[in-house]
């Protein structure tokens, strides 16, 4: 069995797809992770810190919701997924590609 490897996410295919990275989005919001990618801050360890997101349910499809963020909008933001509440990083949200889900009517 393979495993998918991250992709670099350049500014204009983000642009393209509407998608942003999980640290520009706002308190409140329901996103849809579409992928993790890569991030030059953790060198080596980028691997390593992709596959541990995985483990704790942040994968492609998987719907989550910015509960806050920490003192004067800094570290860490809490999100909730799958009924879980976590406290990530900017450094590790960077990591999270998302898009925006719409409301229902």
């Amino acid at each position: 069995m393979s495993i998918a490897q991250p992709v670099a996410a350049s500014e204009e295919c983000l642009a393209q797809a509407h998608l942003r990275t999980l640290d520009q989005c706002h308190k409140g919001e329901t996103l849809c992770i579409e992928a993790l990618v890569e991030q030059p801050e953790f060198g080596d360890g980028d691997a390593s810190v992709s596959m541990r997101l995985k483990e704790l349910g942040f994968l492609p499809g998987a719907r989550l919701t910015i509960l806050g963020y920490g003192f004067l909008g800094r570290d860490p933001l809490s999100v909730k997924i799958a009924g879980t509440k976590f406290a990530l990083r900017r450094r590790e949200a960077s990591k999270l590609l998302v898009s925006t889900v719409e409301a229902s009517a």
